[in-house]
């Protein structure tokens, strides 16, 4: 079908490309090419650039070897630290319990082990009528935040590597998992392995076997990535209010980051259709970097910080009176390469869309098929529409979490069906943004207050508590 021509096509370049880790040359080449189509739909493409030291490990400079045995490994620890092409050789120890006592593995490699845990879903959203879309996750991108492993604290101890045993998760999902990627470069090397790998290593650390650990990144000092808008001006008397339409740029796979395809669509839209209020579209990098461009908050914190002009009331310009944020789309539950594969009723992983207003709730529920919005959690707002809940700018965010989200994989699952009903609707509801007569319509963002970060920081911890209890 035509509808599905388009997507194809960039999805298919998306695996050409393969993985777009921040600032690498296949993350340069599709900003530039999401660029060139917002130019020829008549946009003045505008650009800030970020430099910062990036770290890249190929896939072949790394290995761990125990008593000259060679053992899978199923991913570098991103910006952890680097062995050279020699590697680290030194005895094992094993370290258990969520507090590490790193100083009693000094002048050796620690193994730990990471569960991918299934947390109630509660711990981390909230919920406008009671439900939530599922019971429970178990993604390996919130189990690595959650083990709280401070490789920092290591290093000072004296650790020479870390070797990270995923547990809970299968060996096809470890692959590949570019996790966890929040962190600043922490000068110590680490590694993750399979679970099938496990008892292996966790038995050769119990008696201090000899391991080799090859880590040989390199960093790249003056490294660089655009973050680019373009801006749709209102032709109506809501002209000095703008919606802002986000996504971001880097990822490692076709679903972790498809949004441009999206944000493309709708910047399409707007180039046909004269529209009240005005419309700005921004291409986000440093998502999977974000260290390198703000200090706090997700990396469309950098952008708001940026350019108050186009969405402070405070500056001199448009207030943005809404946001519709755009990531993940057509996720399906299993990547394409997973044993048993099938597309049946269940095949899309079950979607993760945040009303950050009641009547934004009341809106998605009028446009979106099947949605069943959630609001943000009172520590979480997870995805790029973060910055703009901490504005208090209303919003829509689409951050469906498959297993296989941070998952540098050229067969990550997407249906094509789903992402062009899902665009769809993002642009239904752009159109209603853009047009709506009264901007009380949608709502006032109400952000948590201490108190309830503080009972949400105390659940968490004692869901942590209770679960290490048990498997103690």
């Amino acid at each position: 079908m035509p509808e599905r021509e388009t997507p194809q096509r960039w999805i298919d370049r998306l695996n050409t490309l393969g993985p777009r880790r921040s600032g690498n040359d296949a993350h340069r080449v599709l900003i530039d090419e999401v660029a060139t189509e917002l130019t020829a739909l008549g946009y003045r493409v505008e650009r800030d650039t970020h430099t910062f030291e990036r770290w890249d490990a190929a896939e072949d400079a790394v290995s761990l070897t125990i008593e000259e045995n060679p053992v899978d490994v199923s991913s570098a620890w991103p910006y952890s630290g680097e062995t050279g092409p020699t590697g680290t050789t030194a005895p094992l120890v094993l370290l258990t319990g969520r507090r590490k006592a790193w100083a009693s593995a000094a002048g050796r490699i620690a193994v730990i082990e990471v569960d991918n845990v299934e947390a109630p879903a509660s711990l981390l959203l909230n919920s406008w009528d009671g439900r939530l879309p599922f019971d429970a996750v178990a993604n390996p991108v919130i189990s690595s935040e959650l083990a709280g492993t401070d490789l920092t604290a290591a290093r000072e101890a004296g650790v020479l590597g870390v070797i990270a045993v995923w547990r809970g998760l299968a060996d096809h999902e470890a692959r590949g998992q570019y996790l966890p990627f929040t962190r600043p470069h922490q000068g110590l090397p680490a590694v993750w392995v399979p679970e099938s790998e496990g008892d292996r290593v966790v038995a050769a650390a119990r008696r201090g076997a000899r391991a080799t650990l090859v880590l040989d990144a390199t960093r790249h000092p003056d490294a660089w990535m655009d973050t680019v808008w373009a801006v749709s001006p209102g032709t109506g008397p809501h002209a000095d209010e703008s919606v802002l339409v986000v996504t971001h740029s880097d990822g490692g796979n076709a679903v972790e980051e498809n949004g441009f395809i999206g944000l493309l669509a709708l910047a399409r839209d707007a180039a046909a259709i004269p529209h009240d209020r005005t419309l700005v579209f921004v291409l986000v990098a440093g998502h999977l970097r974000i260290p390198a461009v703000t200090e706090h908050g997700q990396a469309t914190t950098a952008w708001l910080d940026a350019h108050p002009e186009l969405w402070s009331p405070d500056a001199d310009g448009p207030t943005a009176v809404a946001g519709l944020v755009i990531e993940h789309l057509g996720a399906k539950r299993r990547r394409d390469d997973a044993p048993g594969t099938d597309d049946g009723p269940d095949a899309a992983e079950p979607e993760l869309l945040y009303a950050t207003t009641r009547e934004f709730d009341a809106l998605v529920r009028a446009e979106w098929r099947d949605a069943a919005p959630v609001k943000p959690g009172a520590l979480i707002h997870l995805g790029e529409g973060e910055p703009l809940f901490e504005k208090g700018i209303p919003a829509i965010a689409l951050v469906t979490g498959p297993v296989s989200l941070l998952a540098e994989t050229a067969h990550a699952g997407v249906d094509l069906d789903l992402l062009a009903r899902q665009v769809d609707s993002f642009r239904a509801l752009q159109r209603r943004l853009a047009d709506a007569p009264d901007r009380t319509a949608f709502g006032t963002v109400r952000r948590p207050g201490r108190l309830r970060k503080l009972l949400a920081a105390g659940r968490i911890a004692w869901f942590l508590l209770r679960r290490a209890r048990r498997t103690r």
